[in-house]
């Protein structure tokens, strides 16, 4: 005996779309029996709606009942699971309802709304229970806490009733948990391990959209730094060039300096030769002229002074002059440097937004594929061994043998029918 709890649901219209039909089909071939319990019809279509009924109904129940009615609303009223038995077992539908009842008894809920439905589509005879969590008379939902390990310890029960463990290992483990010690089961092994991978993919993901976020960070400050080397190689480049430009007029300006030196220390031999020069750079004497002129007469002017003064005034104003010069260029330089990191800084934050925009996207795609469990399908695929497919594979021809034969037996009836026409 092999019972297995399936996730709890909202809809019993859902879960009997599902286990009244057909796999993908309105048909209903596989369904081989229905069975009822603790409701007021024995059609299962009607069952179910009975049990929407009592679930949608749940505060007017308890208040009828007398019992509060605080609590928040029960949104999975519907609890499913199956009991298989192993192939090669051939139960009546009779043992079959009566290990329903049981399993239900062991998880106390034997006073529930039930439908049973047994199928025929797999090579082990199994049955599935429908539950509503909803109590008919009180209104209060059960909890079933550790439902697998209580219908663990009742199928190992059930074993032993008929005379042969099937499942030795559930048989330890269950000593196991008696004795306090902690035994893992495997539902519980399955869904740790189907978590941490969760988990990891979830780490994994966020881990790729962080290194590419940073990737793209680290490019974007490359560009701005190369589009900056590039500014400061234009500077420098232009200091160069109008360094080489006005290298003759320093050079012009300081042959002209170097001649009045000279001419300074010709004028300076005689008397007369130094009244002459005063007279043709009157503008290096501050005071009157005809002080000046007696201080040239007798030697006491100081006109090398004068002429440093001068020189070092014109130098400064040339350098002056073409600072200015260095300057409107450069700013002309910065001016274009800062429209291309404005242009740059443009095109980089539409690039983040859209890294942004696929990575939250990524996202929704994941939170999606949990919320539709399309991730344990992605897990089981992952995960499969090549043991559980040739599982899978003999469980395939087993049941196709069952569907074939099937075939074979409606044909002959039909062909027996057209046969007793005639």
């Amino acid at each position: 005996m092999v019972p297995k709890v399936a996730a709890r649901g909202a809809s019993f219209k859902g879960a009997g779309a599902y286990y009244l039909h057909d796999k993908q089909a309105g048909t209903s071939a596989r369904v081989a029996f229905t069975h009822t319990e603790n409701l007021p019809v024995t059609d299962p279509e009607q069952a179910l709606k009975c049990m929407a009924y009592t679930a949608m109904h749940q505060n007017e129940i308890k208040a009828a009942s007398g019992a509060p009615r605080a609590g928040r609303k029960l949104t999975l009223p519907v609890y499913t699971y199956s009991l298989s038995w192993a192939p090669g077992e051939q139960p009546t539908q009779e043992q079959m309802i009566d290990a329903g009842k049981a399993s239900l008894q062991a998880l106390g809920i034997a006073d529930h709304e039930v439908l049973m439905v047994a199928h025929n589509d797999m090579p082990h005879p199994h049955l599935h229970l429908i539950v509503n969590r909803v109590h008919p008379e009180t209104g209060k939902a059960a909890s079933l806490s550790n439902d697998h390990l209580v219908l663990s310890r009742w199928a190992e029960a059930y074993e032993k009733s008929q005379g042969q463990i099937r499942c030795p290992q559930r048989v330890e483990n269950n000593e196991a948990r008696r004795r306090g010690a902690f035994a893992r089961d495997r539902r519980s092994l399955a869904a740790s391990e189907f978590r941490r991978w969760r988990r990891q993919r979830l780490q994994g993901a966020f881990a790729v959209r962080q290194a590419t976020a940073e990737n793209l960070s680290a490019y974007h400050q490359g560009q701005r730094q190369a589009l900056h080397d590039e500014k400061e190689q234009h500077i420098r480049s232009l200091r160069s060039e109008l360094k080489e430009r006005h290298r003759p007029r320093w050079a012009e300006l300081y042959r002209q300096q170097k001649e009045e030196r000279r001419a300074l220390k010709t004028f300076q031999a005689s008397p007369v030769s130094r009244l002459a020069y005063w007279l043709r750079n009157r503008d290096l004497d501050r005071g009157s002229a005809l002080l000046g002129a007696l201080k040239a007469l007798t030697g006491i002017h100081s006109h090398k002074k004068a002429l440093a003064r001068r020189h070092d005034q014109q130098r400064q104003a040339l350098a002056r002059e073409l600072r200015a010069q260095t300057l409107q260029e450069m700013r002309e330089i910065n001016r274009r440097y800062v429209r291309e990191l404005r242009k740059l800084k443009d095109v980089q934050a539409q690039e983040r937004h859209g890294l942004a925009t696929e990575h939250s996207r990524q996202s929704q795609d994941l939170a999606r594929d949990i919320r539709q469990g399309h991730d344990r399908e992605q897990f089981r695929k992952e995960t499969r061994s090549p043991l559980s497919d040739e599982f899978a594979r003999r469980v395939r021809e087993r049941a196709e043998a069952v569907k074939k034969r099937r075939e074979e037996e409606k044909g002959k009836e039909r062909d027996g029918g057209r046969e007793r026409d005639r």
